[in-house]
C-alpha cells in the first residue's frame, strides 16, 4: 500500500472506508502505540523492499525515542532467514541468495 508520503511500502496499512480513519505499521507489533504515520516518512523499509526482493530477509523495527520526544525513528534490524544472519546492506542483501538464484546462474555460465 502507498504511504501519505508516497513510498510503496507492504507493512504500511490504512482504512479510510466510510469515515473510519485507521492507519498502521504492520512491521511494528501492536503494543506500540507510539507509531504515527509521520514515522513513513523517514522509514528506510519502503527503498530496501524496492531494491532488494529477496524472499528470505525478515525486517524487525521498533521506534526509538528521540530527545525530549523529538526526532523519533523507525530502528530496522534485517535478519536473513536462509542464512540465520544478519544483513548488514539491506539493498544488496545477505549475499548467499542471490548466488543460489538459479535465474542467475544461468546468467553468469
Amino acid at each position: 500500500m502507498k504511504t501519505p508520503f508516497g513510498a510503496q511500502c507492504s507493512y504500511y496499512y490504512e482504512d479510510m472506508h466510510r469515515g473510519r480513519e485507521h492507519q498502521e505499521c504492520r512491521l511494528l507489533h501492536t503494543s506500540q502505540s507510539d507509531w504515527n504515520v509521520n514515522l513513513c516518512k523517514t522509514c528506510h523499509v519502503p527503498r530496501w523492499q524496492q531494491c532488494n526482493s529477496c524472499e528470505h530477509l525478515e525486517y524487525r523495527a521498533i521506534v526509538t525515542p528521540g530527545v525530549f520526544g523529538f526526532w523519533r525513528r523507525m530502528s530496522i534490524t534485517v535478519w536473513c532467514k536462509n542464512v540465520e544472519s544478519e544483513v548488514t546492506e539491506p539493498e544488496i542483501g545477505c549475499g548467499n541468495c542471490h548466488q543460489q538464484n538459479p535465474v542467475l546462474e544461468n546468467l553468469t555460465q
